[in-house]
């Protein structure tokens, strides 16, 4: 990644979490299965950082005590990447690195590099990066929050 790249992603991550309640929420839910309900009825309603936290409560390699829910990648996967279609950066993010390391899916250098792509420009929008030197430092294409979902076609 270019410096610039690294420096807007550094930044993003630095924000102020916008979705504290969501990440309590998950907390809650690794134990309680009430809180699960919640966050689950929250991401299937299509609220992005729900479906993220709800992944994260999935993926194996994130060793909190659940009690609530059985580790899966492939359901930690399936809520990535529905939060990825709406536009979360860190889902593009664990979906980069799920391809790049094989985590739950074979090995794709391709699909890695797209996530990662998108993860810039997304990270880029977030902390105000004017729209087309957005998609500059990213897929330079522009982000499909509404009207795309998943890789492009031939990518998956």
């Amino acid at each position: 990644m270019p410096l610039r790249a690294l420096a807007l992603v550094a930044a993003f991550l630095a924000l102020p979490a916008f979705a504290q309640d969501w990440e309590a929420l998950r907390n809650q839910a690794e134990q309680d299965s009430q809180a699960l309900a919640q966050l689950q009825r929250a991401a299937r309603n299509g609220h992005a950082e729900a479906a993220f936290f709800l992944g994260t409560l999935y993926a194996p390699p994130i060793c909190k005590q659940e009690r609530t829910v059985s580790k899966s990648w492939d359901q930690a996967l399936h809520w990535y990447r529905i939060a990825s279609d709406l536009g979360v950066a860190k889902a593009d993010f664990d979906l980069g690195l799920a391809y790049e390391k094989g985590l739950g899916v074979s090995k794709n250098p391709v699909l890695a590099r797209y996530y990662y792509r998108r993860l810039m420009t997304q990270a880029a929008r977030e902390v105000g990066v004017p729209a087309g030197r957005a998609e500059a430092l990213g897929t330079g294409e522009a982000y499909p929050r509404d009207s795309v979902t998943g890789p492009p076609p031939g990518l998956e």
